[in-house]
């Protein structure tokens, strides 16, 4: 996963001049800091005047720790990390929720009643007979999974459960 931060130096934007450059994250830390160099001159501030990033990113955050997030979060399934900024929201929970492996997944599903229809092939809802599967009623289970904390991102055609 990359993403684009556009870092624009401080200094020449409070004069009213605007001087900055997209940047790729993660990169290798010394490209980011002569990128920074070359944005910056001889200023000494940065600002982080737009981005493009599943994410939140503040003005005033600090790029290089946005960079080390990268380099964590790349070592995760793109499209699980997708749908857990979509769910939480917040960079730190993501990484927190990922390195501690609070989670259960489901991949390329359409809707909760694939979930419920995997979990009980799988048995999680103890042994049922495979004559009986027809009957049970996914729909119900699904929203029971709704409520259960499960969340779903259609678009990337994924569940996830958060376990804390």
């Amino acid at each position: 996963m990359q993403i684009n931060v556009y870092i624009a130096n401080l200094a020449k934007y409070n004069e009213g001049k605007l001087v900055g450059r997209w940047v790729t994250l993660p990169m290798e830390r010394h490209e980011l800091k002569q990128c920074i160099r070359n944005v910056l001159g001889k200023d000494e501030e940065y600002a982080i005047h737009d981005y493009e990033s599943p994410f939140a990113i503040g003005e005033y955050e600090d790029v290089f720790a946005i960079n080390d997030d990268m380099e964590i979060l790349n070592r995760y399934d793109d499209r699980l990390v997708a749908a857990l900024c979509e769910f939480l929201g917040n960079r730190d929970e993501v990484i927190q929720a990922l390195q501690a492996g609070e989670f259960i997944v489901y991949y390329d599903i359409d809707d909760l009643t694939d979930v419920a229809e995997q979990m009980a092939e799988e048995g999680l809802f103890g042994h049922v007979p495979p004559s009986l599967m027809p009957y049970l009623d996914y729909g119900k289970i699904a929203r029971d999974l709704q409520h259960d904390g499960w969340y779903l991102s259609r678009q990337l055609r994924i569940a996830v459960r958060l376990q804390s």
